[in-house]
């Protein structure tokens, strides 16, 4: 029996589905409990997702998260991750006390291929292991050693039982009070800033992030042999970027994985939201999305224009 936890609001309860499906489809020996924290969601979008984790022998918890303890919280009007996203430092606080080990995933993660060499990662010394992010000067930011490391928290093996012994809720609530002015990633620097130094860090293969399949590849340049290796044959998909699969001007090249999964679900996601980059972007941005640019060459452009103006 595996733990499996997630986070959503109910703007993510389509893709939540698509995620566990494909997680289900690809390792259907396994027996898994979901535990999912919820913040504001509706009891009808809980019914058909329980009924869809069900359907495949699954067990399924929800945890309602009031979105008061979060309103304080970091987030920006043009942040592409919501509020939900917080849930993340809520994990070992609410979890049964049985729970000692767990893997946390992102709503925007496809499976290709079985888990049960991730799951079985001893992390007995660890607070986690997780991939090691792009390459960024997010330690320097948050104030500590490089040489640490900062990892994408978008997949984690959670060693539960060790945040517990250290606090990890309780400290994380304090350090967003301390440092709020560090904070640009969100619960994703909270979690590094707090436990760098015990993480695992996993090969690519368990997180392969949007930004490694640019043309070229954003990515450390000691992972390019690694990411040859399984670009192509990739076990987990994460699509990490602003634009997800089932936004209009999503250019990933897996993106149809979305797709596959997402269609196996009666009242799934089946077509692209045209929309969403007209509201989310100024529309010149939205205009170059469409031609084909990723929304930060984009975003590049539009700012040279205005520079030229000037």
């Amino acid at each position: 029996m595996k733990n499996v936890v997630c986070n959503i609001d109910a703007n993510y309860y389509q893709h939540c589905a698509a995620m566990l499906t494909s997680l289900f489809e690809n390792n259907k020996e396994d027996i898994f409990v979901v535990y999912i924290l919820a913040m504001e969601v509706p009891l009808r979008q809980k019914q058909i997702l329980s009924e869809q984790i069900c359907g495949y022998n699954n067990k399924v918890f929800f945890i309602d998260v009031n979105k008061d303890l979060l309103l304080h919280f970091p987030i920006h009007k043009h942040d592409y991750p919501t509020l939900a996203t917080y849930l993340r430092l809520f994990i070992p606080h609410y979890l049964p006390k049985e729970v000692e080990k767990v893997l946390y995933i992102d709503c925007d993660v496809i499976f290709e291929g079985s888990i049960g060499e991730l799951y079985n990662v001893d992390i007995t010394n660890y607070y986690v292991a997780a991939v090691e992010d792009a390459p960024n000067d997010n330690p320097t930011r948050l104030c500590y050693e490089k040489s640490d490391g900062y990892f994408n928290a978008g997949l984690m093996l959670l060693n539960v039982a060790n945040l517990r012994k250290m606090g990890f809720t309780e400290k994380a609530l304090a350090y967003i009070h301390n440092y709020r002015e560090r904070i640009i990633f969100h619960d994703q620097d909270v979690m590094n800033a707090l436990l760098h130094g015990g993480v695992f860090f996993l090969p690519l293969k368990w997180n392969l992030l949007d930004c490694y399949y640019r043309n070229p590849p954003y990515i450390a340049e000691k992972y390019l042999s690694q990411f040859e290796k399984c670009k192509n044959t990739p076990v987990i998909i994460h699509f990490s970027g602003p634009l997800k699969p089932w936004h209009f001007g999503c250019h990933h090249p897996l993106s149809y994985l979305y797709f596959k999964y997402s269609k196996l679900i009666p009242w799934g996601c089946k077509k692209k939201d045209y929309l969403h980059i007209f509201i989310k972007y100024k529309l010149v941005v939205a205009l170059l999305i469409c031609k084909g640019y990723t929304p930060y060459e984009a975003e590049d452009i539009r700012r040279n224009l205005f520079k030229r103006k000037k």
